[in-house]
């Protein structure tokens, strides 16, 4: 999970720019806060993390601030599920 903090002049913009980019499943915008703008990036691994983050997030000036916090494991989530095998 991503949260950054864009000036309100440039959250259009970059909103869009991670939207093109393959990691992030998601990005939206919040209500004026800290952190303005949430994203969910999908990397296969640490090192591809901090390469999305540092290269290609790292490129947007507009981004005053970026925290993140990865999420090792989903419990619960909405979908479509697999195959259901009744017991007898």
């Amino acid at each position: 999970m991503l949260w950054m903090s864009v000036a309100p002049a440039h959250l259009d913009e970059v909103t869009r720019t991670p939207a093109g980019h393959g990691e992030p499943a998601f990005v939206a915008g919040q209500r004026p806060a800290p952190a303005n703008l949430v994203a969910q990036a999908l990397c296969p691994d640490p090192p591809a993390l901090r390469d999305y983050l540092a290269r290609r997030l790292g490129a947007l000036d507009a981004i005053r601030s970026l925290e993140s916090a990865p999420v090792l494991r989903t419990v619960k989530a909405a979908g479509p599920l697999g195959p259901v095998r009744l017991r007898r």
